[in-house]
């Protein structure tokens, strides 16, 4: 944190450089996964509608077998990764956190509602933009694929059979 003084210690970045980075740090992760995300869904949707198509009105072997095959096993993999990565969920999760960061860095920089009372409001922006990077990881965490989620999801689909 920051010294008790209005003036920041040269060993630490300026607040403001500080929350610049996060929010830079949180849309670049934010646009990977919106990226991601859409490659994907158009890759499943594509495919999905193309596959029929080469079945019926195909000629010859390859591509009426061999492609609608290439395709099914490409949508089954968009899908899956959708599913397993969700990076429409964090997507959302990246942009949410980048504009509450931003919303804090607008309230510190005109000096408005609990910045302008605050005595020391660098570490006020510091404390609240640090909290939300850390929410952030935490609500991401759970999103994180693992071998009893993996599991479990398969075992359920079984029984619903």
């Amino acid at each position: 944190m920051l010294p008790d003084n209005t003036e920041h210690d040269d060993k630490l970045p300026d607040p403001e450089v500080f929350t610049k980075n996060l929010i830079q740090g949180f849309k670049s992760k934010a646009v990977h996964n919106k990226n991601e995300s859409m490659f994907f869904f158009w890759l499943s949707m594509g495919g999905a509608l193309t596959a029929p198509l080469f079945l019926t009105l195909g000629s010859g072997m390859f591509l009426e077998k061999v492609v609608p095959s290439m395709l099914s096993a490409l949508v089954a993999f968009s899908t899956t990764w959708l599913q397993l990565r969700k990076p429409q969920q964090l997507w959302a999760l990246y942009r949410t956190s980048q504009r509450e960061i931003e919303d804090n860095l607008h309230k510190f920089q005109y000096k408005i509602l609990d910045y302008k009372d605050s005595a020391h409001p660098e570490k006020l922006l510091i404390e609240r933009v640090s909290k939300i990077a850390l929410d952030a990881h935490y609500s991401w965490l759970p999103m994180v694929p693992n071998p009893e989620n993996i599991q479990g999801s398969s075992k359920q689909r079984t029984q619903e059979s």
